[in-house]
């Protein structure tokens, strides 16, 4: 259980965050971990799960839950991956797990993108089963990839049923119907920024058709930044596609744009500017969407073995 007297305290004085699914193995980003962490922190948030996505990156992302006590490292084979996978791609996934407790499942899932269907519906579901199989065989919960496939994730669901250490439907963009379809195997569903391009009265629908004890952030970075006000965000520096500092920052009587550069990367810091958003639009204070969220992910990432001092 949350510990609220540490969670009102976290030794920044803030408000304390956590970002359940982000990829700073990206090479986009890789070399600018340590700055981006303490940016993060700075910001509160006190956790950040990294996701692996196929073999290449599970022994980085290894590496790095290693090197930063703040990250939580997961490991997966993401739909986009499974053609390039391996004889032997899930006797590595089980030890990999197995020899760091800390670890959660994912990027697993399933991806009717264009670049998904590259790879045959029927394979993704196989593959995305075996890892479900495995994650409930070593009492992980599963961070979980879902675009324009919710009935074959669904029918697959119905076939395992109930998942007691829980799914994160990561970056969220489905309906309310599949919030209620979903929440029966124990499912939590994570916002990243690209929920913020929706519009505001259909995000508030879908986001209020979320119990607030499935409620979850995360970044998704180096991807999915928040369509917000420019000065809301945090940028990475040396980044070619961001604001330059005069155009955000020096002019007082420029109005920041809500379309940040095509391109612009994320990172983790931006979890506080999502849930400014989050909060106006559940119309709840900063300091209870911030508790609550928090609260939710320690929860999902408390099994045996955690990094989390509770």
């Amino acid at each position: 259980m949350l510990n609220l007297d540490r969670f009102h305290s976290n030794i920044f004085g803030r408000i304390a965050l956590f970002d359940v699914h982000c990829h700073l193995q990206d090479s986009r980003i890789l070399h600018k971990v340590p700055e981006l962490i303490r940016a993060a922190r700075e910001k509160g948030v006190q956790w950040m799960a990294v996701n692996g996505t196929s073999e290449e990156d599970w022994h980085v992302v290894k590496k790095m839950g290693e090197e930063h006590a703040s990250v939580i490292p997961c490991y997966g084979l993401h739909p986009w991956y499974v053609n390039e996978r391996s004889k032997d791609w899930l006797s590595k996934l089980k030890s990999m797990l197995e020899s760091e407790p800390a670890a959660a499942v994912g990027e697993v899932g399933l991806c009717q993108s264009k670049k998904g269907r590259e790879v045959e519906v029927d394979v993704q579901v196989e593959v995305l089963r075996q890892q479900l199989h495995l994650a409930r065989e070593l009492h992980r919960p599963v961070a979980v990839h879902c675009v324009r496939a919710f009935g074959p994730l669904l029918q697959l669901l119905e076939e395992m049923g109930h998942f007691p250490e829980g799914l994160i439907l990561h970056s969220f963009m489905g309906n309310q119907e599949q919030v209620k379809q979903l929440a029966k195997y124990n499912a939590y569903f994570s916002f990243s920024g690209f929920a913020t391009s929706l519009k505001r009265q259909k995000a508030k629908g879908v986001w209020r058709a979320v119990p607030l004890d499935r409620l979850l952030l995360e970044t998704d970075c180096p991807d999915a930044l928040p369509s917000l006000e420019l000065s809301s965000l945090a940028w990475v520096s040396g980044d070619p596609d961001a604001p330059s500092q005069s155009k955000c920052c020096e002019d007082e009587d420029a109005k920041p744009s809500s379309e940040p550069g095509a391109g612009a990367l994320n990172q983790p810091a931006n979890v506080r500017a999502l849930l400014t958003y989050v909060a106006s639009l559940l119309e709840l204070s900063e300091e209870d969407l911030a508790e609550k969220t928090f609260r939710n992910s320690e929860s999902l990432f408390s099994y045996p073995g955690t990094k989390l001092k509770l």
